[in-house]
């Protein structure tokens, strides 16, 4: 009987270590100097610039490998959101700002979370759902809604990406590469690998 007990005592502590072993650690998330939100990792050599649309399906299509992604390269890489609403998507530019207003309060992953979860839902009533969902002070939430702050951020990104060559959404600018569209995890694999190379060749 105590050979039994032994036993079963081996094999709890050999699934707890498989649990532990298998358990994805949390990505990091953080702000940058300038207020902008980003996943990953705060000193990371290579960032990555997501130029999307909150309303583009192909870009919600991507938000399961950008994850994958992100948990692969999480220690070495930055995620950086850059707004880049298309004129086809009438509830874009209010998304857009949405999480801007939520980023100003620290809370801009939870609200682009939200969003990318319910495409089909984008209506003033949802966003102010989702504001309070994720604990937003919604006073606050409310004026930078109604100013003209987020909208000139969103210009600003707009700008910046038309600059590095960004024609569609979502697109990945990655050092001096792009990947185009809702791509599988290994074309973003071959293009970070390719990227992190030459950023440490530079050390």
């Amino acid at each position: 009987m105590g050979k039994y007990f032994s036993f079963l005592a081996v094999a709890a502590l050999f699934a707890a270590i498989l649990v532990v072993g298998c358990t994805q650690a949390p990505i990091n998330e953080g702000m940058t100097k300038d207020g902008r939100a980003y996943r990953g990792a705060a000193d990371a050599k290579l960032t990555i610039y997501e130029y999307s649309d909150f309303e583009c399906p192909f870009c919600g299509k991507a938000q399961p490998t950008v994850t994958q992604v992100m948990e692969a390269y999480g220690q070495s890489v930055k995620l950086e959101f850059r707004h880049y609403p298309l004129p086809i998507h009438s509830r874009a530019v209010p998304a857009a700002v949405a999480s801007i207003c939520a980023e100003k309060q620290g809370k801009f992953w939870g609200m682009h979370d939200l969003l990318y979860a319910n495409q089909g839902a984008l209506d003033d009533a949802s966003l102010s759902k989702y504001a309070e969902k994720i604990g937003l002070e919604m006073a606050e939430y409310s004026k930078c809604v109604a100013g003209n702050e987020a909208v000139a951020l969103i210009d600003r990104d707009i700008a910046s990406g038309s600059a590095a060559g960004v024609q569609a959404t979502p697109t990945f600018v990655i050092g001096n590469s792009m990947v185009l569209g809702a791509q599988p995890f290994d074309k973003f694999r071959q293009i970070i690998d390719a990227e992190l190379a030459v950023e440490n060749a530079k050390s």
